[in-house]
């Protein structure tokens, strides 16, 4: 746990995701989206399941929307 102050997407890989955690996947909100996160998750055999971001100043594609959604359903009930 942190505390609401701090930035959740860099507390990804400060120990967010212990070694003890067995699972494969990974789900979280925009906020944890970077290429760093992205790139750390890889290096330790888990599967990205965070959402996208909307495109600044563009409409949402529909296909990410779609993925955003399905996302959601998951996440909500972890």
């Amino acid at each position: 746990m942190t505390d609401a102050a701090a930035y959740g997407g860099t507390r990804l890989r400060e120990k967010l995701i212990g070694q003890d955690n067995t699972a494969s996947d990974v789900w979280a909100d925009s906020a944890y989206r970077s290429v760093a996160n992205e790139a750390f998750l890889e290096t330790i055999g888990k599967r990205s399941h965070i959402h996208r971001r909307k495109p600044k100043g563009k409409v949402m594609p529909q296909n990410m929307a779609r993925a955003n959604g399905r996302k959601s359903k998951i996440r909500s009930k972890v």
